[in-house]
């Protein structure tokens, strides 16, 4: 009798631009979240498919199950009714706002926020108070990068960013003399998991899932990649 071998499990990722996380280029995807799924797929033996999308496009396809998995979630127990998170965060940010240089001065307080408008990115999440703030003036965009395009433009005084994201992007665009940040600062933490959609059968192997992810952060493997992202700075 000819026996097959078993195919692997097909592990479908949906994602956007967010430097350092996740890069274009002329070959498609890199960067940090690209180099732990692939070691994740390699480690689970599943047969991985990258799909770039926006990110709200992304959120809702978790919804529906018609992709599996997701990198770079912040937990929000709205999300968490269709999310399964993974239990080990495999980074941590904080939350930051930005002006243009010369101005950081105007926001000493999360009260100062109220006399500007505030840039933000749709769909993500930053933390609890400023999320559900539906005093504050705010005009969402779809993508960090059009965010600094329009703080740049003036379009508005403030954006609101995850700083291990925003950080990278001035640093390595030349714009740290031209965008700064704030005194204030919610000192949030902004842990990033790896989020299965319930409706995948990935949700399944969730046990499967944390445990690899615990083994990689527990290894160095992350902090590994990570340095070679940022480290490359300099």
């Amino acid at each position: 009798m000819l026996f097959l071998p078993v195919r692997a499990a097909e592990m479908t990722l949906a994602t956007d631009d967010w430097p350092p996380f996740r890069i274009s280029d002329e070959k498609g995807l890199i960067g940090l979240d690209l180099d732990l799924i692939e070691e994740i797929s390699k480690r689970t033996e599943a047969d991985l498919r990258v799909v770039k999308m926006p990110w709200g496009r992304a959120l809702t396809s978790m919804q529906s199950g018609a992709v599996d998995v997701m990198t770079g979630l912040a937990y929000r127990d709205e999300r968490a009714k269709y999310i399964a998170y993974t239990d080990t965060p495999y980074f941590k940010c904080t939350t930051s706002f930005y002006t243009l240089a010369g101005r950081e001065d105007e926001i000493q307080t999360y009260e100062d926020l109220a006399q500007h408008q505030i840039g933000f990115v749709l769909h993500s999440a930053y933390f609890d108070r400023f999320d559900n703030d539906t005093a504050l003036d705010k005009v969402g965009v779809p993508q960090e990068q059009t965010l600094i395009d329009m703080l740049m433009r003036g379009r508005f005084a403030v954006m609101i960013g995850t700083d291990c994201q925003v950080d990278y992007f001035i640093e390595r665009h030349g714009l740290s003399d031209k965008i700064s940040k704030t005194p204030y600062n919610p000192g949030n933490s902004v842990d990033l998991y790896l989020g299965v959609s319930k409706k995948s059968g990935w949700a399944k192997r969730l046990d499967k899932l944390n445990m690899v992810m615990k083994e990689l952060v527990d290894e160095g493997f992350v902090d590994k990649i990570a340095q070679e992202y940022y480290g490359a700075q300099s």
